[in-house]
């Protein structure tokens, strides 16, 4: 009985050490991540700013269209350079029935135009008029004029 008595206290003590060893490795990783955390991180302003920029409806860009490597020509734009395969609704549902012992079923969305398949290659984008125009060539966007000797589209 003794012996019985003693291992459920070796048990309990061992019990009550490994918590401890447990809670204070979570503490310990709790203080590791505040020291290696950065409070003013460049990358974080950086997508802050980015974000703000994108998201002002005003904005005036400079969009440089590339063909074969080679700068062609540029607009002016209000707002942000947007891709076309971009869609207001998710891409795909989940369905709530079970197919082959498998649940949820996952299937593709239709676009916001109905249609199913690929959006269209390339970006979309306004000028200052409304106009919109819409390539599949490579873009530079800038919020800047760039010196670079082409041609001013659109006018």
């Amino acid at each position: 009985m003794k012996r019985i008595i003693a291992l459920i206290t070796t048990l309990l003590f061992g019990a009550l050490v490994l918590s401890g060893c447990e809670a204070s490795e979570a503490t310990q990783r709790k203080e590791l991540q505040k020291t290696t955390t950065l409070e003013n991180s460049l990358e974080k302003a950086n997508l802050k700013e980015k974000l703000e920029r994108e998201n002002d409806p005003s904005a005036v860009r400079y969009v440089y269209l590339m063909n074969f490597g080679q700068i062609v020509g540029y607009y002016v734009i209000e707002g942000k350079v947007s891709a076309s395969g971009s869609q207001l609704a998710p891409e795909q549902e989940v369905i709530d029935a079970c197919s082959a012992d498998v649940c949820p079923v996952v299937v593709d969305s239709a676009q916001d135009d109905g249609t199913y398949g690929q959006g269209d290659p390339g970006v979309f984008f306004f000028l200052a008029d409304g106009t919109m125009v819409t390539t599949d060539l490579n873009v530079i966007q800038s919020d800047a004029p760039l010196k670079i000797d082409v041609p001013l589209l659109g006018k």
